[in-house]
């Protein structure tokens, strides 16, 4: 590619990201709050009756909608959302989102991916030494499936908006601005991955015209017209650069995983997580493992192939390492949990080229299906549901290796849509001790349970070592700035009719129905209490 058509690319990408404010997401989202407080088996501390949480049951969800739910502590199971009670439960659940531009590999998951390599490279097995703590919890323990405390009473299945209806003004849209405003306070700052994403300046650039042509600034030597003179190795590495990024907009293209382009390196000193990846294999390495992407919602043709051999991998995890019974992993379990969800796609011309939703992401072993990572890709992270694999080749340390992919997936997606660099690993226990290890990926933050303001877990685990439960944030004076709701501007589905909750409440509420609702509109705060539909009776 030459330099033309490299400053050609980067204006066309940052053409893509400045109108993506531009385009809406269509999507609405209809939930249903489950109340219910009793206590219930926990599966850290295996107490019988002391973990609580709130409950919701997710019709529908819009992908943004979501996004805003996960960011106040929220998770899914299927299509049950729920969020810990962490003043009251026994083992607190903090969410954790890892920042995947900057990410610093550990030893220990640098040696993952060596063997990974060098079972690729020229196979054998060795065993791993100690039983691995990935994505899904501990060898033998199954935390992250949680089941509904109860079924869903409303069937709004054949329930459509009238094109008459607006879509709330405060719909959540794709932005290239930060998902919160709060994260400034996380201790974050420009990187200088960002600093450098665009190929060429954009148009409003001192360097450029409007009408796109590039302003050349006067040089030094004997024609001062021209600009001086540029080092080679810079622009072959801006070539280099120019290159990937065409192949992964390809490959995409082609149905692939974004994760098979290579980035350059960081430094010339430490290698960047690509550099692990993507190390070269032998003219004839004994293994081959492919990589594939596929939606889930609705489901495309190639995960409607895979379908029974994701289940018998599913069963055979669930089996052989979660220690469940026939019943507890039959194909009804797997269709409910890891198929069956609420996330709406949806496909922008602005936006990754796969869409946005719910997706399975396959690892192939020389044709055999061997893991399969349940994610969800939205408008500003990759959020890893869960991950089962085949526990044959549990010595390859799956779960690391899938969240070091999943991390590498983030990357890759964020060449092109710059607000999604974020990698949400569900919750982070630190009051059990085996459920530490999400905190090893760095840097990560935690979702403070008061203010919901991210902090970096190097500030928030000394609090933690102290009390189970505490506010990690250390300004005394920040508020929760989104958990003011008015609760006669929420949203309600009754009858089929959307009202807001002010009217319905001065003719159908029940007396004591109004304190369930404010609880709800605590627990989602003011931007999803003004767009998401609550059902009523």
């Amino acid at each position: 590619m030459d330099i033309p058509e490299l400053r050609q690319y980067g204006q066309l990408a940052r053409e893509d990201k400045l109108n993506m404010a531009a385009e809406k997401d269509p999507g609405y989202s209809i939930v249903e709050y489950m109340r219910g407080h009793s206590g219930y088996k926990c599966g850290y501390c295996k107490s019988s009756d002391t973990n609580f949480s709130h409950g919701m049951w997710a019709h529908r969800m819009a992908v943004g909608d979501y996004q805003a739910l996960i960011d106040r502590g929220w998770r899914r199971s299927g299509k049950y959302c729920y969020k810990p009670t962490m003043d009251k439960t026994c083992c607190p659940m903090y969410t954790i989102k890892c920042d995947a531009l900057e990410i610093k590999l550990s030893k220990s998951q640098k040696k993952v991916l060596k063997r990974m390599n060098r079972y690729l490279s020229y196979g054998g097995r060795k065993e791993c030494g100690t039983p691995e703590m990935d994505s899904t919890g501990a060898v033998g323990e199954n935390e992250e499936y949680v089941k509904p405390k109860s079924e869903a009473k409303f069937d709004v299945s054949s329930f459509s908006l009238p094109k008459s209806s607006a879509i709330p003004e405060q719909r959540l849209q794709m932005s290239n601005t930060k998902s919160d405003s709060n994260e400034a306070s996380a201790g974050s700052k420009p990187k200088a991955s960002e600093a450098t994403s665009a190929l060429s300046p954009s148009k409003d650039s001192p360097n450029s015209n409007q009408d796109g042509r590039k302003n050349v600034s006067q040089g030094i030597g004997p024609d001062a017209s021209r600009p001086p003179c540029r080092k080679a190795k810079v622009i072959r590495q801006e070539r280099r650069e120019a290159k990937l990024a065409k192949r992964a907009l390809e490959s995409l293209g082609r149905g692939e995983s974004p994760m098979e382009t290579k980035v350059s390196k960081q430094s010339n000193t430490e290698k960047s997580l690509e550099d692990f990846l993507y190390e070269p294999l032998p003219a004839n390495p004994v293994h081959n493992l492919e990589l594939k992407l596929v939606r889930v919602d609705p489901p495309e043709a190639a995960f409607k192939a895979t379908y029974n051999a994701s289940y018998a991998v599913f069963r055979k995890y669930q089996l052989e390492v979660h220690h469940d019974s026939e019943c507890e992993c039959d194909e009804m379990s797997y269709q409910n949990f890891l198929v069956d969800g609420p996330l709406l796609p949806w496909q922008p011309g602005n936006g990754p080229e796969q869409g946005y939703g719910s997706f399975h992401h396959q690892y192939w072993m020389d044709g055999r299906l061997i893991a399969v990572g349940v994610l969800d890709i939205l408008p500003h992270c990759v959020s890893s549901v869960y991950l089962y694999y085949d526990p044959e080749y549990s010595f390859l340390s799956l779960g690391t290796y899938a969240s070091l992919r999943e991390l590498a997936l983030v990357r890759e997606l964020q060449r092109r849509i710059a607000p999604l660099k974020w990698y949400y690993m569900g919750f982070y226990i630190h009051s059990c001790l085996k459920m530490r290890y999400k905190g090893k990926y760095k840097p990560s933050f935690l979702l403070c349970p008061e203010t919901y303001e991210w902090i970096p877990i190097e500030l928030a685990t000394p609090k933690l070592d102290k009390a189970k439960y505490c506010r990690l944030n250390d300004n005394v004076s920040a508020v929760d700035v989104n958990g003011l709701v008015d609760i006669n501007k929420i949203l309600v589905l009754h009858n089929r009719n959307l009202v807001r909750y002010g009217d319905y409440q001065s003719h159908f509420a029940d007396d004591d129905e109004e304190e369930e609702v404010k609880e709800y509109a605590s627990l989602v705060g003011a931007k999803s209490a003004y767009t998401l539909f609550l059902c009523r009776s």
